[in-house]
């Protein structure tokens, strides 16, 4: 199966995220000064960028300085559109690394927390 790239809307030229869920910066090229050689630039190479994992289970990325996002939001973003008022980004099969676009969708938050309850990711408390 071929990994299916597309640039991340916002980040055009700059990042990609590819359909198996996973993000990566795109070759580019910076601007140095130096003493002895005066102004020129140098290619930096894209790289598959590395995920934080948060307490919850998903995963973010950074892009740019100080700019983390959660990667399944970006998978969305990047193949489905932006997200519909009122909805979220969920994960079908409960597993919130799995990032791939197959496992994704929009829906509601009750939807989300239905999904859960059916799964047994989440328990109903009864009062005493």
């Amino acid at each position: 199966m071929i990994e299916v790239w597309r640039d991340v809307p916002g980040y055009e030229g700059r990042y990609q995220a590819s359909d198996q869920g996973r993000v990566r910066s795109v070759d580019h090229r910076v601007r140095l000064v130096t003493r002895q050689a005066g102004e020129t630039t140098r290619l930096v190479p894209g790289r598959i960028l590395r995920p934080g994992k948060l307490k919850c289970g998903h995963v973010t990325v950074a892009l740019g300085k100080g700019n983390s996002q959660s990667v399944h939001r970006i998978v969305l973003l990047t193949f489905v559109g932006p997200c519909p008022s009122g909805e979220e980004g969920l994960h079908l099969n409960h597993t919130p690394n799995d990032n791939r676009l197959s496992n994704l969708k929009y829906g509601t938050r009750s939807e989300n927390l239905k999904m859960d309850y059916e799964n047994g990711s989440r328990v109903y408390l009864r009062a005493a």
